[in-house]
């Protein structure tokens, strides 16, 4: 009843947070379609969703980037990524790393529907002045826990053993994370199992609708204790390593219990570290458009996610 009551709290307190007003056509009919659609994490509306986004990113701004692809982080073929950096640019910078959703059983760095996506998110960060980069990673049931996360913390190896090559300062990599993708990235962020001497080694993270239990029995085990060992809020409840900082968003049209869920990790971590995340509800969004909305003309909550990474890089 808690969680809930958290979420209504979350929700009204999400509608301050509004400083821009949507006036593009295309975005504004799509928002129509998302409500129609409702708090639902359907087949149909996966692929509506999907769909919709497909047509916007084909005009969208695709800024000035050399793009790397296929760079391995690891000897698997789905530890694999897309690296975006400014061209002419100089020195180093921050780097964000798009961790995708897919229920940890599917999912790509290439969209299906469209090559446009998921490259919008890495396309965006590189267009303000970062490096992005767009991985996958080995799925169930290829993988049990916690080799997820363990191919988050390869992804920091890479990154710290490369990044002169990409102009990366080391000291500013986060992630961003959707739907499962953030129950890996939660996992490197909360367990030191898979860290490097105890420490997450990463600067920040953004976790967009997250998936924060353990119920898929195929990677998290049999084990219905062992598995609740292993869900976010337990890891996060024993965690006593370095804090990194987050900003957890959901969606208006979630799930009902994913939205939850993010209200529940918020609460959790404002009561441990009497000191509480960043927040933000993104409105007219769902489970889908959260992260497929990143670089469109829609900057809502872009560029919150962007403010965070500069006052967290100390920029």
């Amino acid at each position: 009843m808690k969680n809930i009551a958290l979420t209504t709290l979350l929700c009204l307190g999400a509608a301050a947070v509004q400083a821009q007003t949507v006036t593009d056509p295309q975005l504004l009919d799509a928002y129509a379609k998302i409500r129609a659609m409702g708090p639902n994490l359907t087949p149909e509306v996966i692929d509506g969703t999907g769909r919709l986004y497909a047509e916007i990113h084909k005009t969208t701004d695709k800024g000035n980037l050399s793009v790397t692809r296929d760079v391995h982080y690891g000897a698997d073929a789905k530890q694999v990524m897309d690296v975006y950096t400014p061209n002419g640019a100089s020195g180093k910078r921050p780097v964000v790393v798009f961790i995708h959703g897919g229920g940890l059983t599917g999912g790509d760095k290439i969209n299906p529907l469209s090559d446009l996506m998921n490259a919008n998110v890495a396309t965006y960060f590189g267009r303000h002045d970062m490096v992005g980069i767009n991985a996958t990673y080995r799925l169930v049931p290829n993988i049990t826990y916690p080799q997820g996360a363990q191919d988050m913390q390869a992804i920091v190896q890479w990154i710290r053993s490369n990044a002169d090559q990409y102009g990366i300062d080391p000291d500013k990599i986060f992630f961003l994370c959707s739907s499962a993708g953030c129950t890996h990235v939660s996992a490197l962020l909360f367990n030191p199992e898979v860290m490097q001497n105890g420490n997450p080694d990463i600067a920040g993270a953004i976790m967009l609708s997250g998936a924060y239990d353990a119920a898929n029995v195929a990677y998290f085990g049999n084990d219905a204790a062992l598995r609740e060992q292993r869900s976010t809020y337990a890891l996060a409840n024993a965690y006593s390593g370095p804090r990194v900082p987050l900003f957890l968003l959901s969606a208006e049209y979630d799930p009902p219990a994913i939205a939850q869920g993010t209200a529940r990790l918020y609460l959790q971590l404002c009561e441990k570290y009497n000191d509480c995340p960043r927040f933000a509800q993104a409105r007219d969004h769902n489970h889908i458009s959260i992260n497929q909305h990143i670089n469109s003309a829609d900057d809502r909550y872009t560029s919150m996610m962007v403010d965070f990474i500069r006052k967290v890089s100390g920029e």
